[in-house]
């Protein structure tokens, strides 16, 4: 069982943990599910850190992309989908491709597919930090979920998603931001999904980059 597989284990629990729910009455599934949906998400967890350099480098693992894109469609699709992110100040350099998989923990940061964890996630961030700093990032997204190849917009959207959590950023506490957790929001179209920074993200991303007086630096991408 490989790294991403085993620390995702816990969370093919979940919908045993659902199980016994089944028999309930139509009603209070009503009533559930009118709850669930004027809830709010939890108050946003503390960062676990940043990078020390301002700069989150990492590579692209193309195997196991969707078969509905090409090889460099998916590469492009993921390079793009990390621009936001200059905007808050921290560099973000895509170094190339690689044959390390996404979640080995091994000091090297990869973006790539996996169908290793649960069917029910469509992508997951792995990594490790100490005492405020981010020491590796992996982005592992799952590439067999018929959502994406019905709408791209979607895909995209989780990837910059996932890339917040990658420089140090948890789930937002507003459902109108990128970083907000689906599961703690109402249900809605993949159309609407938010796409592009909110105020609100880029604030709590500069919080975590200050400025220092100092050009945004951009994304590279290697020639």
């Amino acid at each position: 069982m490989s790294a991403l597989a085993r620390t995702l284990a816990w969370r093919r629990m979940r919908p045993l943990h659902r199980a016994w729910r089944a028999p309930l009455h139509g009603l209070v599934w009503l009533l559930l599910a009118g709850a669930a949906a004027a809830r709010t998400p939890p108050p946003e967890k503390p960062s676990p850190g940043s990078w020390s350099d301002r700069e989150f480098g990492w590579h692209y693992n193309p195997r196991n992309r969707p078969t509905w894109l090409g090889e460099d469609e998916a590469r492009a699709l993921v390079i793009d989908a990390a621009k936001p992110w200059v905007a808050c100040g921290i560099r973000v350099s895509f170094l190339g491709d690689t044959e390390h998989a996404p979640g080995n923990m091994d000091r090297v940061n990869v973006v790539g597919w996996s169908l290793e964890m649960p069917s029910q996630l469509r992508a997951v961030t792995l990594g490790q930090a100490r005492e405020g700093r981010l020491l590796e990032r992996d982005i592992a997204i799952r590439p067999d979920r018929r959502e994406f190849e019905q709408s791209p917009r979607l895909l995209q959207k989780v990837i910059t998603h996932e890339f917040g959590h990658a420089i140090g950023l948890t789930h937002s506490s507003r459902c109108d931001d990128v970083m907000t957790l689906a599961a703690d929001c109402p249900p809605t179209q993949p159309a609407s999904l938010p796409v592009d920074l909110t105020a609100n993200d880029l604030a709590r991303c500069r919080a975590l980059y200050p400025s220092t007086g100092v050009t945004a630096p951009g994304l590279a991408v290697p020639k």
